[in-house]
């Protein structure tokens, strides 16, 4: 998989350093028609942002090195059109980022798959289709078995 966007499926950035929950967001994503892209850190997250110009971002708050609130801060100032949905374990980067893009495009981990898909498909302008091979009971971790 290259990191140019050709058309298509609506591209979603994934930036999030927990791989298991990557790997999950790329699977369940992918499954619903988007075109997925990952980035590991916050750094990586800004420079595939930059290349890639993203329908929506997935971002984690508590990254090493660039964490998601300085990424959130150079969205506002560069990409203020990129819709972004966060994900985080924990409960103060959560409510420091619901100030910011209200409770709609905030999830904590462990979250509701269903609901995640419901508001990927609203904030991508991607039509809901079927979760084939999707397991309803899979959902993502605080990240702290790593």
């Amino acid at each position: 998989m290259t990191d140019s966007h050709t058309g298509g499926a609506p591209l979603i950035l994934v930036v999030e350093d927990d791989k298991g929950v990557r790997d999950l967001m790329d699977t369940v994503l992918t499954s619903e028609g988007f075109d997925v892209r990952s980035a590991r850190d916050g750094l990586e997250g800004l420079l595939k942002l930059r290349m890639l110009k993203p329908a929506a971002l997935v971002l984690d708050i508590m990254m090493p090195d660039v964490g998601g609130l300085r990424v959130l801060d150079e969205l506002a100032e560069e990409h203020a059109d990129v819709p972004v949905i966060v994900v985080t374990g924990k409960p103060q980067a959560a409510a420091e980022c619901r100030k910011r893009l209200g409770d709609e495009n905030v999830f904590d981990k462990p979250f509701d798959l269903g609901e995640f898909i419901g508001r990927m498909h609203e904030v991508a302008g991607l039509s809901p289709g079927p979760r084939s091979g999707v397991d309803p009971e899979m959902e993502p971790t605080d990240g702290t078995s790593e």
